[in-house]
């Protein structure tokens, strides 16, 4: 019984992290749009200097 307790909870555990890690998951970035936040961030740190 205490076994079957535990695979419960086990298994509830994975349940919430997996629904944790598919609702913080980030969209992946265009190549083009990387290159465009990375020079706007360059030319932003050039300024400030």
């Amino acid at each position: 019984m205490v076994t079957y307790g535990c695979l419960i909870l086990l298994f509830l555990f994975v349940i919430i992290k997996s629904i944790i890690y598919y609702s913080r998951r980030k969209q992946i970035i265009p190549p083009t749009d990387l290159d465009k936040k990375l020079l706007k961030l360059i030319n932003h740190e050039e300024r400030v200097l």
